[in-house]
């Protein structure tokens, strides 16, 4: 008896199933280099028991099954099992594997109890309050978990969480609470003439004010007026903000402007709309101005009621000779301006006074108006309504009942709602008013585990659970009314219903959370800000450009899920969505306007799908370099949810190089001369060569840039040539994939890709499952995941189809 054969014996007395097919194909094709003595990648099979218990053996298991399934193991280039071989030694062990994850999931589920995530916190509170004031950054930051902040192992407890629901608690109280006079709110129109940080620098002679307010810069004005309109050449916030308007409250505001751009030789500015409190200056809209013609541009928007309002166009101020306007003055500039006729602001709107947040808050509670005889003050403003219940303790208990059994989720158990009902009441004998009292037992509802945790039960779920995680899965809030109601009457977990419901949901407009927070982390969306271009490496990447480049993933997957394209569009697809702005930045012409809009794709377009979107390669690449180790491993990990391991310790990174000396290629040549670097970048590296043709953000490009070495760069950035930087040497998107397949470039490798759409459609299928359910992909989940993608790929494989298979799966319906 071999030393091996004797050690699976012994194992199999020790665990739970004996593995008798496992002996001898591992005896046979892997303890040659697994022993003791040679110990590759420093695993000793003969040394490894069955212990599943032990999450680290059950891991080992779970990656020596997986290296075989894959055919990475044996490697090449020893002998190969037999098929039937391997399709033995896999069921032999995937049997005990599967059996000890289901055991577990059985007896606690899949998903640990897990509480609210700061976004759905938010959420949950304005729909519960009625209220729109930001709670979000009170909270502290999630920790994502599988590469999402919804997976319940990340979502833990801490002193200071516990401290910072009660500051965002009272701070919603005070926004939904509010029983002031009505504000006398304003429905202005100012004009830009009247601005006297712009009637100080207006085209006026020589030496007159302008000068003398700026004697050591001797600048001249940068602004001219006529009889409709002011027309600027620089947009600086301290000589354009909207001073005149002093903003009455906090609230919904809107705000319309009238403007168009001058002497831009037929070329549309886009407007930017700020607000700005001196510490936090905040994008709200943006619109795109003709030349021709002015356009009037109307939106809405929440101002807490501390700020100002400030416009800002970045492409004024500035000729095609490079002349600045500082150093020429208005009158005899002949750049491009932007020319602003008038903005209009109204609000705060409210259609009814009090709010309907204080119903929502304290119940349907009469109200007393004040008259000025009888005026009183809080916290410096004029009280105008007084609450007067007719028995003040029977409208606690009523106010705080429904109020919890909205929070709460669910039906509330027998006076579970009693011990928010006794806080208020001793609040209410200590001397306080029924306000005051009320408030106590909604802050305390509100920070209550009950409230702040996902109620699910080992099993199937209820249809009162299935209600909530449907609802958080696809609005990040609490269930609306109709879906509770579905779940209150136990019809929501038939079939038909939950598909009905579901399609509902996918209708409405709070899918758009679902959108923004899945594709964010899916495709990694969030990192936008991580990094900053190289300012002269790309002079021509602009805040307008980052805003689209998420925009634009976005609206692609919207633009999927609504139509229920199949998912082989996110590999490739013959459409684009865009506006202006990124369609400038993919050299796709005729495109006006700052609306996203699906946009057909030339036959000869290198982009397509989600790869080559500017969002995805910026997120996938330094502010100087791209990475094709970086790149490879998104695509692997994102894609096709076969994420590499990470590198050893003892492996150094690359420094990038702008100097034009090397190439990226050829660095990584060196770095994969070890055998143990160029197993792992045989697969990795690939990707990232294919998309080696698109720069850090996201631009089609045949030469790298560089700082030093290389050519004049010939073409011109918006009619002005380019100095920053020299064409470097010439980018190489050529490789060949693990199995040999070779492609040039990024078009014969979305081909090559396109034949790996069934594991895109598994891969997404368990990231859609993982965010919604809370809970990451296990062993035992496998089978699940295939049958969600089998169900849509006879659909279809459309992704709204996608969605609907996992919504009806077992993983979705159990705890």
């Amino acid at each position: 008896m071999t030393r091996f054969s004797a050690f699976f014996l012994f194992a199999s007395a020790v665990c739970a199933a004996p593995l008798p097919s496992v002996t001898p194909f591992l005896e046979q094709h892997c303890t040659e280099c697994h022993d003791g003595e040679v110990k590759k990648g420093g695993l000793d099979l003969t040394a490894l028991p069955f212990k599943p218990e032990e999450r680290k053996n059950f891991d080992h298991w779970v990656k020596l099954y997986d290296r075989v399934n894959k055919g990475e193991m044996p490697p090449a280039k020893k002998q190969q099992p037999e098929a039937a071989d391997v399709k033995t030694f896999l069921a032999a062990l995937k049997a005990p594997l599967r059996e000890h994850e289901v055991a577990q999931q059985t007896a606690n589920g899949r998903t640990v109890l897990r509480r609210l995530n700061r976004t759905e916190y938010e959420n949950t509170v304005h729909d519960l309050l009625g209220i729109s004031l930001p709670l979000k950054q009170i909270l502290p930051e999630d920790t994502p978990l599988h590469g999402f902040d919804t997976v319940a192992e990340g979502l833990r407890f801490s002193q200071l969480q516990i401290e910072k629901y009660l500051e965002a608690a009272d701070a919603a109280l005070d926004a939904a609470i509010v029983l002031s006079k009505r504000p006398v709110g304003i429905n202005q129109r100012y004009s830009y003439k009247n601005e006297q940080g712009i009637r100080k620098n207006l085209d006026t002679p020589v030496g007159t004010l302008s000068d003398k307010t700026n004697p050591k810069s001797g600048h001249r004005v940068m602004f001219r007026e006529n009889d409709k309109e002011v027309i600027m050449f620089t947009t600086g916030d301290y000589l354009v903000a909207l001073k005149q308007c002093r903003l009455p409250g906090p609230g919904s505001y809107r705000i319309k402007v009238s403007g168009n751009a001058f002497q831009s030789e037929g070329e549309p500015l886009t407007l930017m709309i700020y607000s700005n409190n001196y510490k936090q200056k905040r994008l709200l809209s943006y619109c795109e101005l003709p030349a021709d013609k002015s356009r009037e541009f109307e939106f809405f928007a929440r101002l807490d009621g501390n700020e100002h309002i400030v416009i800002n166009c970045d492409r004024v101020g500035r000729d095609k000779k490079g002349q600045n306007i500082y150093n020429v003055g208005a009158a005899e500039f002949q750049g491009t301006g932007l020319a602003m006729q008038w903005i209009e602001v109204e609000g705060p709107l409210s259609a009814e006074w009090p709010p309907a947040s204080v119903k929502m808050a304290l119940g349907d509670v009469p109200l007393t108006e004040l008259d000025d005889k009888n005026r009183k003050f809080r916290d410096g403003k004029q009280v105008g309504y007084e609450l007067a219940p007719t028995n003040v303790n029977q409208a606690i208990a009523s106010g705080l009942n429904g109020f919890t059994a909205r929070a709460f989720r669910r039906l509330l158990e027998q006076d579970e709602a009693g011990p928010y009902i006794a806080l208020a009441a001793q609040s209410l004998e200590a001397g306080s008013t029924f306000e005051e009292a009320m408030r106590v037992g909604l802050r305390a509802i509100l920070t209550s585990p009950a409230f702040l945790l996902l109620e699910e039960h080992p099993g199937k779920l209820s249809d009162l659970a299935l209600a909530t995680r449907l609802a958080y899965f696809l609005t990040s809030s609490m269930p609306d009314e109709e879906l509770m109601k579905a779940a209150g009457t136990g019809q929501l977990s038939k079939p038909a219903v939950l598909k009905a419901q579901t399609e509902r949901l996918l209708k409405g407009p709070k899918v758009a959370a679902f959108v923004t927070n899945f594709v964010g982390q899916w495709l990694e969306l969030r990192n936008i800000d991580a990094t900053t271009p190289d300012t002269k490496l790309y002079p021509e990447y602009d805040m307008l450009l980052k805003l689209g480049m998420v925009t634009e993933t976005e609206a692609f997957f919207s633009e999927m899920l609504n139509k229920n394209l199949p998912v082989a569009n996110f590999i490739h697809s013959d459409f684009a969505m865009v506006n202006s702005r990124l369609a400038e930045h993919y050299e796709l012409p005729g495109i006006a306007g700052e609306q996203f809009r699906r946009v057909s794709l030339p036959a000869d377009s290198p982009r397509g799908g989600v790869l080559t979107q500017a969002s995805v390669l910026k997120v996938t690449a330094n502010g100087t370099v791209t990475s094709p180790v970086i790149r490879g491993a998104w695509v692997m990990k994102h894609l096709l949810g076969q994420p590499p391991e990470p590198p050893p310790a003892s492996v150094g990174s690359i420094e990038p190089d702008t100097r034009g000396t090397t190439t990226i290629r050829e660095q990584l040549a060196k770095h994969r001369d070890s055998e143990t670097c160029a197993t792992c970048h045989k697969s990795i590296d690939p990707p990232g060569f294919a998309l080696e043709s698109f720069d850090v953000i996201g631009g089609f490009r045949e030469n790298y840039r560089s700082n030093e070495k290389g050519d004049k760069v010939k073409r011109q950035l918006r009619g002005q040539n380019i100095w920053q930087y020299k064409e470097g040497l010439p980018v190489d998107a050529s490789g060949e994939l693990a199995d040999g397949r070779k492609f040039q470039g990024i078009a014969e490798f979305k081909k090559l890709l396109l034949e790996q759409q069934d594991q895109v459609l598994r891969a997404l299928a368990g990231n859609l499952v993982t965010y919604g359910t809370g809970a990451g992909i296990q062993f035992a989940d496998r089978d699940a995941i295939e049958a969600i993608a089998n169900q849509a790929k006879a659909d279809g494989t459309g992704l709204r189809s996608l969605v609907h298979a996992v919504v009806q799966s077992s993983l979705f319906l159990s705890k």
